[in-house]
């Protein structure tokens, strides 16, 4: 189940259950830890840097807003806490697959993005 925007507290839920797992229980802990913070200290990230810090088939997890500032030239899966309606727009149109906190959780070699 894809959304627009998830909510804070599933995130902060899904996070801290894969802290506590084996695998990758450090990179959940980090991704808590910057979810608990104000979100005024949780700027937003533009496609323009997701485009220039990802490659073709990469697992990217965003604990921030998605805006759509840039083009996005290849295909990642993403699963960001909120996206703008032209950000989720350009991502869908560049074939980008958009995904659940949940479903991110369960891949393999995900990237974070601050």
């Amino acid at each position: 189940m894809t959304t627009e925007k998830n909510t804070i507290s599933e995130w902060l839920a899904v996070s801290q259950s894969a802290a506590k797992g084996e695998r990758y229980a450090n990179f959940f802990k980090r991704v808590n830890r910057l979810l608990q913070k104000p979100a005024r200290q949780r700027a937003a990230v533009t496609i323009t840097k997701l485009n220039r810090h990802t490659k073709e088939g990469d697992n990217v997890l965003i604990p921030r807003k998605v805006l759509s500032t840039g083009k996005m030239d290849h295909k990642i899966s993403i699963a960001a806490l909120e996206y703008s309606t032209t950000a989720l727009k350009e991502l869908k149109g560049s074939g980008c697959e958009i995904l659940d906190i949940k479903d991110m959780a369960k891949r393999q070699r995900i990237k974070l993005i601050v």
